[in-house]
């Protein structure tokens, strides 16, 4: 008999998941996550930790700049909708930085797929909520994030099916639906 072998999005669902079988938790345990100590991993740690604390910032950026505009908060967005839209997509980017953290777990214990599947709806999410700095740092993660997950996307919707799926990028969509009302939103005010 041949040794078995476990992908590493199996082990680190296995290692999570409490109904796990004791063979196939063996088995993740044996299987290595990530090598988290290499100067490439070390790098992409740092790109998504800078992406996470730009997006923390700019509803603070936001506020400040109504400040020094000489307006406060609330007659700025009673006296211009457009800024009122742009106050709602700067609130949104927090959570994407939290769903960005949570991402990034997953992709340190060996899960790639969720990584990737939340990664790619932040960087939709981004686009409509009209954030150039968030699209591109979302576009280097991904881009930093993909060869090293190798074929995790394909195996863990596999394993996770449609509706796994869709819990798993749950908060992505949460933010890509904020962002498409402020696309539209901003859409319409352009018109």
């Amino acid at each position: 008999m041949g040794k078995k072998k476990m992908t590493r999005a199996r082990a680190a669902a296995a290692r999570r998941s409490p109904r796990a079988d004791s063979a196939e938790r063996e088995l993740a345990a044996a299987s290595p996550s990530r090598n988290l100590s290499s100067k490439r991993e070390q790098l992409t740690h740092r790109i998504v930790m800078t992406v996470q604390v730009i997006l923390v910032i700019f509803p603070f950026a936001l506020v400040g700049y109504s400040s020094v505009a000489g307006m406060g908060l609330e007659e700025a967005m009673r006296s211009d909708p457009a800024f009122a839209v742009s106050f709602i997509a700067a609130m949104a980017q927090p959570f994407a930085a939290w769903i960005l953290r949570f991402a990034y777990r997953h992709y340190a214990a060996g899960d790639g797929g969720y990584a990737l599947g939340n990664v790619i709806g932040l960087i939709c999410a981004e686009a409509f909520l009209q954030n150039l700095v968030g699209l591109a740092g979302m576009a280097l993660i991904l881009w930093r994030m993909w060869p090293v997950t190798g074929g995790e996307l394909s195996e863990w919707r596999e394993r996770r099916g449609a509706a796994g799926v869709l819990v798993d990028i749950s908060g992505a969509i949460a933010v890509l639906a904020i962002g498409l009302i402020c696309a539209f939103a901003s859409w319409r005010l352009s018109v």
